[in-house]
């Protein structure tokens, strides 16, 4: 059952849009015709109106019912409301609409140098029309996001242990060490992390979910890292490797290596897999829905 507030408004809007339609054409009959109803019944609208406003809203002018100053300056608040409405209604067809809308994309921050911006590219070549809304954050914070609707669709990464989460794989990037490309293990083919395991090691701050990953591999290998620095951004953790700080353990850098580093293969190879992630209890918009068919498809 609608609250009486509901129905109040549910009532006076057709009336309402009479108000409108006799200040834009000038008199009653030809409101009347506009709005699609007898005149008769236009005139007990407006009796009804001018009564619930407490202020006559029509008088009469010879032969013809016309609007008073009151009744202009309610149709003047109208037309403000209707324009407003109009608005909605046009956004509502937007957001309906695959080729146009909005969609909430985000993506780890490590996806912010190339992989986002590339899958970005191609998207907006076809769907020119459709409006971005980008997020970077934590893997944490985007299952977050993704649960309470801040965002529509988030690159990361694929975890069977985040719950009411659909995922899409679309690649995997191998975990590598990263040297001073003048390391003694700079040349290896591939290495093993216990030929590391006396090394000083730079990483991410312990409870960042990538760190946790690395910490994995290196209980599965049997080897306790010791960290010298640790930080909050992989860029930085590449940076500090390449600089001769420390090594560190990654996911390998599209595009290659940084200048005057190297990446070598771990073996046993291990792999971080990055997908496409929505939450199963929201419905995607079309919108939302097209972007993520098409970036399932262009791997």
């Amino acid at each position: 059952m609608l609250p009486p507030s509901a129905t109040i408004a549910s009532d006076l809007m057709p009336k309402l849009t009479l108000l409108l339609a006799m200040a834009q054409r000038g008199h009653l009959s030809a409101a009347a015709q506009a709005v699609g109803v007898p005149q008769p019944t236009a005139t007990r609208w407006l009796t009804a109106l001018s009564r619930t406003a407490g202020v006559a809203l029509t008088q009469q002018v010879g032969r013809r019912v016309e609007l008073t100053r009151a009744g202009f300056a309610l149709a003047e608040a109208v037309r403000s409301v209707h324009t407003s409405l109009a608005v909605g209604v046009a956004r509502a067809h937007e957001a309906a609409d695959p080729g146009r809308g909005q969609v909430g994309f985000g993506f780890l921050r490590t996806m912010g140098a190339s992989r986002a911006p590339e899958l970005l590219r191609g998207y907006r070549v076809v769907r020119p029309r459709v409006r971005l809304t980008l997020v970077q954050a934590a893997h944490e914070a985007l299952i977050e996001k993704l649960h309470d609707g801040t965002i529509d669709i988030a690159l990361s990464s694929v975890r069977a242990t985040d719950a009411d989460v659909l995922a899409t794989e679309l690649f995997r990037e191998p975990f590598v060490l990263v040297v001073p490309a003048d390391h003694r293990l700079a040349r290896r083919e591939s290495v093993r992390l216990h030929d590391c395991r006396d090394e000083t090691f730079v990483g991410l701050s312990a409870g960042i979910a990538l760190r946790r990953r690395v910490d994995e591999l290196f209980a599965a290998a049997g080897v306790r890292p010791r960290y010298g620095f640790e930080t909050e951004e992989v860029e930085t953790v590449r940076g500090l490797a390449t600089a001769g700080v420390g090594v560190t353990v990654l996911p390998a850098r599209h595009g290659g290596p940084l200048a005057g580093s190297a990446e070598v293969p771990i073996t046993p190879r291990h792999y971080r897999h990055i997908g496409l992630l929505v939450s199963t209890r929201r419905a995607l918009e079309p919108a939302a829905e097209g972007f993520r068919q098409w970036a399932s498809q262009h791997r």
